[in-house]
């Protein structure tokens, strides 16, 4: 192999070890969760309250999602304990806390009856969003929503601009569906917004209903319904807003995965990126053996062949 050749693949390698340390680095960092603000301590081991109660939630979630009716009483009792503290009510809004407990309280209530145990995850959902939006408050999972709300919100169009059959029924299932996935994350925005911004949205939903059934009545116009739709995007881009009106943006991580499924996704990501790099090191310098020696063959005869 020829010196310059072999120093070029030195490089490469050079290269390629930086880029994948700093690939991983950047992984790391953004997978590791964010404590909250006020939270300064070091919290390599998650002794914090709340990366307590962060954990508690998660278990809960867990055990919801298993029916687990003795743990998720447990684990209900313990977070209802944690969440009393002056340390995890520094952090959040009463708004927020008000709807957590009154959760909290449901959830028991739900879990001492018969036949409940298909609620509970969904109760189980809100509880972690809103620890989460405590724990991580400038990367929270709740604000991966917006798009959820988007896609929610196009659906509610398409289905009311179809003019088929049944299109305003289709409108109504759609708004339903965007009214659950709200609800869902309502108690971690009130951690974090003011309650009058929550409040708009949910305002805007119900009016959007009432202009659907009075268009379908035939005491409204059509096109009250697009402004009805316009008046939900706007109320949606508000509360996912910072008070400064920049978009609040978080970590790249849909709503149901975990850090684990994020971390191995982006490390494949990455892999593929260096082998592309590899491959086009290869073909370079195959290229270049090509162009210094394709002038020095033995010329064939066109009368070979005849």
């Amino acid at each position: 192999m020829r010196p310059s050749s072999l120093f070029a693949l030195l490089c490469s390698a050079v290269i390629i070890g930086v880029l994948a340390m700093g690939s991983f680095a950047s992984l790391a960092a953004a997978a590791a969760p964010t404590p909250a603000a006020l939270n300064t301590a070091p919290d390599k081991l998650g002794s914090s309250p709340l990366s307590k109660l962060s954990q508690l939630t998660d278990q809960l979630y867990t055990a919801a999602n298993d029916a687990n009716r003795q743990v998720v009483y447990t684990l209900l009792q313990r977070i209802e304990g944690l969440s009393a503290y002056d340390a995890i009510r520094s952090h959040g809004t009463e708004a927020g806390w008000a709807a957590f407990d009154q959760t909290v309280k449901q959830m028991k209530q739900e879990v001492s009856e018969k036949g409940t145990s298909q609620h509970w995850y969904l109760e189980a959902a809100k509880l972690k969003l809103a620890s989460d939006a405590l724990y991580r408050p400038t990367v929270p999972l709740w604000l991966q929503y917006e798009g959820v709300l988007k896609d929610d919100e196009n659906r509610i169009k398409v289905a009311w601009q179809s003019q088929i059959e049944g299109h305003n029924a289709a409108a109504r299932v759609n708004l339903d569906i965007y009214r659950d996935h709200m609800d869902r994350f309502e108690i971690a925005a009130l951690m974090q917004r003011d309650e009058t911004q929550i409040k708009g949205l949910k305002d805007q939903i119900t009016y959007t209903e009432r202009i659907l059934a009075a268009v379908d009545g035939g005491t409204v116009k059509p096109q009250e319904v697009l402004y009805a739709l316009d008046g939900l995007d706007a109320a949606s881009s508000r509360l996912f807003r910072l008070s400064d009106g920049q978009p609040a943006l978080a970590e790249a991580i849909p709503p149901g995965t975990t850090i684990g499924e994020y971390r191995r996704g982006s490390g494949q990501i990455v892999e593929m990126f260096i082998a592309a790099f590899v491959m086009a090191v290869l073909g370079f310098a195959g290229w270049r053996k090509y162009s210094q020696y394709r002038d020095v063959g033995e010329p064939v005869s066109r009368n070979k062949f005849k």
